[in-house]
Parts: structure tokens; C-alpha cells; sequence
């Protein structure tokens, strides 16, 4: 009867206390044994499982991976070579740059036939095109020279982006800019951070 009693509460407390667990059972007749769960805990009480982890890291995949697609297509339905296109279509002129902001629009400046310099946003999932501004003060000296070199250059900025992408055809372009420091140049910035210069006079691409 003692052994049956022993027996039930090495049960019990295997049972509660579910974690590896080795005892001494004693009757009045028999010599010592041990029994074991055969359950392996860590220090904190809880099993050692690398389940937890192997989800972790699928979920920082998945999400790496849903990062790089955004970044592959960060202009949604509307390119910025079509960006450029629909804001010569509301204000006529040169496009001096085209860049994607964090609100899903291009920002869009065009030098006017009035020698004037418009802002423009242009909606990238619809290509919905809005007049956001215009520099008033056409008579800077400092900027003549600036504008002279942008309508002269013989590559424009639909140009330059188709340039760089038959350069980088894996790529998108996230800005254009036409480099006014006499340079005679577009910087032009790819989805990944890759900045190239494209030649105004060549089309020629190299990397900055």
C-alpha cells in the first residue's frame, strides 16, 4: 500500500510540475529506483525550443522582402519619366527636376516659357497633376546663367532617366535633377540609393 502511495504522488508531481523531474521510489521490500520524465527544461522553466526563434526570423524575411519590393516599385503606377511628361503637359517648358516625395507624389519643377521656374506635384497612382507654385523673381542675374545652361542642354530629363535606365534596366528612378553648378550634368537617383550622372551633352552614364 506505501508503494502505490508513492507511486501516485511521483505521478502528481510530475504531472504539475512538467518539467524533468527524477525520483526515489522506497517500498519496505525493494531496493532504491529512480524514475525520470524523460522532459528536458531550460533554466526559466520553459523547454528548449528553437520553434520561437525560426518564426522570428521568417517573419524578418518576410518583412525584408516586402521592404525590397517597395523599393522596387516606389512610384506606384506612375514612372517619373511619365511624371515629367504630365507636368510639361499642365505648365510647358524644361523640366529642371523630378523627385519622389514621402507623400506618394512627384515633385515636379518646370522652367516656363515665361522664365519662370513652376512647381508641380504629380499624383503617382494617378498621374493627377496640380500647379503648387511659381518663383516670381525672373530676374536674377545669379540664376540666368543656370536657366540658359538648362535650355541649352541637349539632353533633357526624360532623357536623361531613359539613359540611366537602359543603363540600370533593374532599376527605378526616384529623382532627376539637372546640376546647375556648371557642371553640365543630371544627377539621377535609383530606388537602391545608386546615384548616377548623366552627360546633358552625350547621354552618357557613369556612376557618382
Amino acid at each position: 500500500m506505501k508503494r502505490k502511495l508513492v507511486i501516485a504522488t511521483l505521478t502528481a508531481a510530475v504531472l504539475v510540475g512538467g518539467g524533468a523531474y527524477t525520483a526515489v521510489a522506497v517500498s519496505g521490500d525493494d531496493a532504491p529506483r529512480t524514475a525520470s520524465t524523460g522532459a528536458v527544461a531550460d533554466e526559466d522553466g520553459g523547454r528548449d525550443d528553437d520553434r520561437g526563434d525560426d518564426r522570428d526570423d521568417a517573419r524578418d524575411d518576410r518583412d525584408d522582402a516586402r521592404d525590397d519590393r517597395d523599393r522596387a516599385a516606389p512610384a506606384g503606377g506612375v514612372t517619373a519619366a511619365q511624371a515629367a511628361a504630365a507636368a510639361l503637359g499642365k505648365t510647358p517648358g524644361t523640366v529642371e527636376s523630378v523627385d519622389l516625395d514621402d507623400d506618394g507624389h512627384w515633385e515636379v519643377e518646370v522652367l516656363g516659357r515665361d522664365d519662370r521656374e513652376h512647381e508641380l506635384t504629380v499624383d503617382t497612382s494617378d498621374g493627377t497633376v496640380r500647379v503648387t507654385g511659381k518663383d516670381d523673381d525672373s530676374d536674377d542675374s545669379d540664376d540666368a546663367g543656370d536657366r540658359k545652361a538648362l535650355r541649352d542642354a541637349r539632353t533633357d530629363a526624360g532623357e536623361a532617366i531613359a539613359a540611366a535606365l537602359k543603363a540600370h534596366p533593374d532599376a527605378k528612378v526616384t529623382s532627376v535633377d539637372f546640376d546647375d553648378d556648371g557642371a553640365d550634368h543630371w544627377e539621377v537617383e535609383l530606388h537602391d540609393d545608386r546615384e548616377l550622372h548623366v552627360d546633358a551633352r552625350t547621354a552618357a552614364v557613369s556612376a557618382d
